[in-house]
């Protein structure tokens, strides 16, 4: 572990770029750092969209610094000088993908997108359009790593680029709404659902739902129950063990995955996984390995953390 870095999940490949054609990819990752840490001056031999889901900080490049926050994405471009300090209160967590444009004169979209990244003159934007999701969507399927993986990466990648894209193009976005004669609570309920599924990480408080949807916390909160027969607290700390299974299953450990799911300590995420699961997250991962049948997880009535 780097000193001042909560977790880091990097993968490198300056040496040799993968080719996801026609993106190369040169490096992805999440970064959780301390309070104050300084991702010091460096010259960017790529491009690298950043993605905040959580805290805060100052990011900079060359002479222009701009503050951002949890929700925002930001745009460096090769010669840059790129420069990140977390904040002392409400310390940074973000994703990173480096990326460059292979030979992109034959596909009229790619050559529209790398037009439009050279030429943004904000950097910085709303993610919009769900950038982080699609990079959760990435990290999964480099922890999975089967025989679809490495299509599914590259989907993810191309997600990230183009989602992005529609930022910069200020298109704003259109929320699908399934159904016309589907009844308003049933919309409302599918609203909430997409949230939690894409915002498994930064999920501050549950009451920040209810705002997010315009509604009380409690009105929500009954509204979901009564048509998923279960709390939204439950669906919540379903989704974050499905998470935390699948990256036992990848091989991260299990301190780097309580950081990510926001414990503490190791010791209330393992209560917490041996609650759900029924055994600790080192007997899940050895039966994985050995091929043993694994527990699917019981219903909670509360997931009670340190920080929700």
């Amino acid at each position: 572990m780097l000193r001042g870095l909560k977790f880091h999940f990097d993968n490198i490949y300056v040496s040799e770029p993968v080719v996801y054609a026609p993106i190369l990819l040169w490096q992805v990752g999440d970064v959780g750092c301390d309070p104050g840490y300084v991702v010091k001056d460096h010259e960017q031999y790529c491009y690298e969209i950043t993605c905040v889901v959580e805290g805060r900080g100052i990011i900079s490049s060359d002479d222009r610094s701009f503050e951002i926050t949890k929700g925002q994405t930001y745009l460096n471009r090769p010669g840059e000088v790129h420069r990140i300090q977390s904040d002392l209160k409400a310390p940074i967590r973000y994703f990173y993908l480096g990326f460059d444009f292979s030979p992109v004169a034959e596909d009229p979209l790619w050559s529209r997108v790398k037009k439009a990244f050279d030429e943004a003159k904000n950097p910085l934007q709303k993610d919009s359009f769900r950038v982080h999701s699609a990079f959760s969507e990435l990290f999964d399927e480099m922890l999975t790593n089967d025989d679809v993986s490495q299509e599914m990466i590259r989907y993810s990648i191309f997600q990230i680029l183009l989602r992005f894209y529609r930022e910069l193009e200020d298109r704003g976005g259109e929320t699908y709404v399934s159904g016309g004669e589907m009844e308003a609570s049933r919309q409302l309920v599918y609203s909430i659902l997409n949230y939690i599924d894409s915002n498994v990480f930064g999920i501050e408080n549950l009451e920040d739902i209810g705002k997010m949807v315009g509604y009380s916390y409690s009105y929500v909160s009954r509204l979901f129950t009564k048509v998923m027969g279960r709390s939204i607290r439950e669906y919540y700390a379903e989704k974050r063990f499905e998470k935390a299974a699948s990256y036992l299953k990848g091989g991260m450990k299990s301190k780097d995955i309580a950081a990510q799911l926001g414990y503490k300590s190791l010791h209330s995420f393992s209560k917490a996984f041996s609650n759900h699961f029924g055994i600790s997250p080192s007997e899940y991962r050895g039966k994985f390995l050995r091929g043993e049948e694994i527990p699917g997880g019981k219903k909670i009535a509360e997931e009670k953390h340190e920080n929700h």
